[in-house]
């Protein structure tokens, strides 16, 4: 049987009502106040955050959809113009705030959002229940609830017959809860937010209550510290493979050549029309950031991704990105590919 994984751009979090979200093609993005408030914090901060940092961040400022984008940019640029004019329905969000006295400023946008969560708080007091329900949940298809815990095991949630999740806190750190549903391009990441128990986003800035993170600056790096994880977890460490190396190569390189983010498409390709042939179960992860570091760091903090990095059906692995540009920015789109048993290289 075939196993696939999931992809992950950087998510971010809120814990305010949104506005309406604007029709697509009808009308320019919505202004949001949360997003104000993270673009506010962005400017006093003077850097922008990044991996988890950045999700605290959102989350302490209100704001737990995706994020699109960061920009800096003068006040009376033609960029803003454009994006601010934008009726592609691409963008249903932005928040601004100044940068410098000389007019420059700090540009947030996110697109609408399918799920976010109601009744939840930030920040915990250690061993407290964490209860909150999830507005756009039933409108998912096949939704899937985990939570991500500091000793980085997995815990998967229910809603009970209120349609309300929950879980327990038992230690200081960051938890991270994700919702995952399946589309026509894959399973696919629709929110992913943190709750810090035993602290605030002061600590997780200070390193005191620091989320899961990585200082790998390439694949080799990377799958150092794979294995070091799942040697404390009691399994088995994974083989590099050439041809699975090659396999991670060409989906990293057409997913930054297509702009996708989805394990299936036709235009960047699907896993399955790469894998070797008598490779039954195998698996996928898709990072992006802005470099190795940041990209494999938001794999750690996504549970969904963590259970396939952490999964014992998988015995080889191969690690390779590419870099996406666009108009405004570029990231690297780092891909993972795992399989069971022996691969002919």
């Amino acid at each position: 049987m075939k196993s696939m994984g999931i992809c992950l751009s950087l998510f971010i979090i809120v814990l305010s009502a949104l506005p309406a979200p604007p029709a697509a093609g009808q009308v320019p993005p919505v202004r949001a106040a949360s997003l104000d408030s993270l673009a506010r914090d962005i400017s006093t901060l003077g850097y922008i955050p990044s991996g988890g940092e950045f999700a605290v961040l959102a989350a302490s400022s209100g704001w737990f959809g995706l994020i699109s984008g960061v920009r800096l940019l003068p006040g009376n640029s033609a960029e803003l113009a454009e994006l601010l004019e934008d009726t592609t329905g691409e963008q249903a969000y932005y928040g601004i705030s100044t940068w410098s006295p000389g007019g420059d400023i700090v540009l947030v946008n996110a697109p609408a959002v399918t799920c976010w969560p109601v009744g939840v708080r930030p920040s915990v007091a250690e061993n407290e229940t964490v209860s909150f329900s999830l507005e756009g949940y039933w409108q998912l298809r096949k939704p899937e609830v985990a939570v991500g815990t500091p000793e980085m095991e997995i815990i998967d949630l229910y809603p009970d017959s209120s349609g309300r999740f929950g879980f327990r806190v038992d230690s200081e750190g960051v938890y991270w809860v994700e919702v995952m549903q399946q589309t026509e391009g894959g399973p696919s990441i629709e929110l992913l937010f943190p709750i810090i128990s035993g602290g605030e986003a002061a600590d997780v800035f200070s390193g005191r209550l620091g989320p899961t993170g990585s200082s790998a600056g390439s694949p080799e790096e990377i799958l150092d510290e794979l294995n070091t994880l799942r040697a404390q977890k009691g399994i088995p460490e994974l083989s590099r493979s050439a041809m699975l190396d090659w396999v991670a190569a060409c989906r990293a390189g057409n997913l930054a050549i297509s702009g996708s983010v989805n394990h299936i498409d036709r235009v960047a390709g699907s896993l399955d029309q790469l894998m070797p042939p008598g490779i039954r179960v195998y698996g996928e992860n898709i990072g992006k950031g802005r470099g190795y570091q940041e990209a494999w760091s938001m794999i750690l903090i996504s549970p969904f991704h963590l259970r396939t990095c952490l999964s014992g059906e998988y015995t080889r692995v191969g690690l390779a990105g590419a870099v996406e540009c666009s108009s405004y920015q570029w990231q690297l789109v780092m891909v993972q590919v795992f399989s069971e048993g022996t691969v002919t290289e």
